[in-house]
């Protein structure tokens, strides 16, 4: 092993050690509303990272993300609750079931592009809730399955947010990340310099199915319930809202916009809240039912002012977070 890889692991040791410590003591001393939120996040910014990677870096836009995520959270659940197996172990062959079932898909439909491979990937999901669907004495079907372990704690979902963020910003910085790049900017150049862009190609879409089916498991030992309908079509989409709010390219951009997704409806169910106990019934249950509309305007006005998203395709760090005019301004009026 090279000394930057030991650093880059001690590195990974450290930030697991702080994340788990931070998430217990907000999992022990707030209250469960924002506990939820929290947890909710951090499994929202597993799904855009994962997303990311096959977007974002090999530009293969998939439909299907939310079948990926339906296998993983339906073998998770019912390794342990049929077979007794041990949530680590059911929480990764979740994610490599889903990873296989990326294979199975990605070998034939990536030789596709464009709108081709997007209708593809969109019919895979549709057969995977299907066979949900109809295999009822396994998955209970449409009555859904109940009784799924609650595993997905906060420390639990904060240490696979920093393991999957680790793992990723990993690998596109590595000569395979590279050459993720050189296929999205220009696929025919990448195969003139001897890239094989299929299999790059497929690599990536395994990864990103394999946390995508994490991240599906996660969310079902967090609802202790599972259900075709939760794994559809708007599920997909709002996954790729987080990257486009953020920025495709970007892995930080996936976790700001995985937040923003995440905060926004807990926003406006609170503010409905607030309008009802002022007595602005009608503007509580416009704000309730109708914020999808301020939703749909807000990203009619991203793509219209700052199609590249929030952050674009740079990486939010302390350096970067140095060199911001605001940054500058705060240091000039502290000296």
């Amino acid at each position: 092993m090279s000394s930057g890889f030991l650093k880059r692991l001690g590195a990974l040791v450290i930030q697991v050690l702080v994340a788990w410590g931070l998430a217990t003591y907000f999992r022990q001393n707030l209250p469960a509303y924002p506990v939820g939120i929290l947890t909710i996040f951090c499994i929202n910014a597993i799904l855009a990272l994962s997303w990311n990677l096959v977007a974002g870096f090999t530009g293969q836009f998939s439909m299907g993300h939310a079948g990926f995520m339906a296998i993983g959270a339906y073998t998770s659940a019912l390794l342990m609750m049929k077979l007794n197996w041990p949530f680590v172990p059911s929480l990764i062959a979740g994610g490599t079931l889903s990873g296989f079932a990326g294979f199975l898909i990605g070998f034939p439909s990536l030789r596709l592009v464009g709108d081709y491979l997007s209708v593809v990937t969109l019919g895979f999901q549709y057969i995977i809730t299907a066979i949900l669907n109809n295999t009822v004495k396994l998955t209970g079907g449409g009555l859904g399955l109940a009784g799924v372990p609650f595993k997905a704690t906060l420390p639990v979902t904060a240490v696979t947010l920093v393991v999957t963020l680790w793992l990723i910003t990993n690998l596109v910085h590595s000569k395979h990340g590279r050459s993720f790049v050189s296929v999205k900017e220009d696929e025919i150049a990448a195969r003139s310099v001897g890239i094989d862009t299929t299999s790059f190609k497929i690599m990536a879409f395994v990864i990103s199915s394999f946390f995508a089916g994490i991240g599906g498991a996660l969310i079902g030992h967090y609802m202790m319930y599972l259900h075709p309908d939760i794994f559809n079509y708007q599920k997909t989409v709002e996954v790729i809202s987080m990257v486009i709010l953020g920025g495709i390219g970007s892995l930080t951009g996936s976790i700001a916009g995985a937040l923003g997704i995440t905060l926004l409806p807990e926003v406006f169910r609170n503010l409905a809240t607030v309008f009802g106990s002022w007595g602005l019934v009608a503007a509580g249950a416009f704000v309730k039912k109708g914020w999808t509309v301020f939703y749909a305007v807000m990203f009619l006005l991203i793509m219209l002012t700052r199609p590249q998203g929030l952050i674009g395709r740079k990486e939010l760090t302390w350096e970067s977070i140095c060199k911001t005019k605001l940054f500058r301004k705060l240091q000039k009026k502290e000296v």
